[in-house]
């Protein structure tokens, strides 16, 4: 499996019940196509949010998260780098 990152914009801060919500469409969707959600990272001023999926490929990120009618700003491949690797 890959990693992809996936960046999330918000207009107005991300409150935990929009969140709840994109998570509960976006679970089965995941799963259809696949894909492990990793980990996520919100901004502090809930404006951004960075998200870690595992997956065979980029479509099936893109296509998994537009099933699950997730906005996002861009998907894109990559790898964990370690200072002195």
């Amino acid at each position: 499996m890959k990693t992809y990152l996936v960046e999330h914009a918000y207009a107005e801060p991300l409150s935990d019940e929009h969140h709840s919500e994109e998570t509960r469409r976006a679970t089965p969707c995941l799963a259809q196509y696949q894909v492990t959600w990793k980990a996520s990272y919100l901004a502090e001023d809930r404006l951004r949010m960075i998200c870690e999926f595992e997956a065979d490929t980029r479509e099936r990120v893109v296509d998994a998260l537009r099933s699950a009618a997730v906005a996002f700003v861009k998907v894109w491949p990559a790898h964990k780098y370690s200072s002195g690797t």
